[in-house]
């Protein structure tokens, strides 16, 4: 496949290459369009966001232990109550 990029596009891969970020433009467009997926499938994080949650969420598994399915579920189900109650 091929694309024609606007200019202001092909500079920002070409700088990220050039950084030495990235090894080549595929892989500058690769990291945009896995970025994009997760938003997509995740929602918007800031840069860097959603691995730190994923660190947090690690280190609290570590500290405190896993929590029982259904407490998750008890919870989840009070938060969508809550946000069904707030939206009517």
């Amino acid at each position: 496949m091929k694309l024609l990029l606007p200019a202001k596009f092909q500079k920002l891969i070409d700088d990220r290459v050039r950084s030495g970020k990235y090894a080549t433009a595929e892989d500058v467009v690769k990291a945009a369009l896995t970025t994009l997926d997760q938003n997509d499938r995740f929602g918007e994080f800031a840069p860097g966001e959603l691995d730190r949650l994923i660190e947090e969420g690690e280190q609290s598994l570590k500290r405190d232990g896993p929590i029982p399915a259904d407490v998750v579920f008890k919870r989840l189900r009070q938060r969508s109550t809550r946000r069904r109650v707030r939206s009517s």
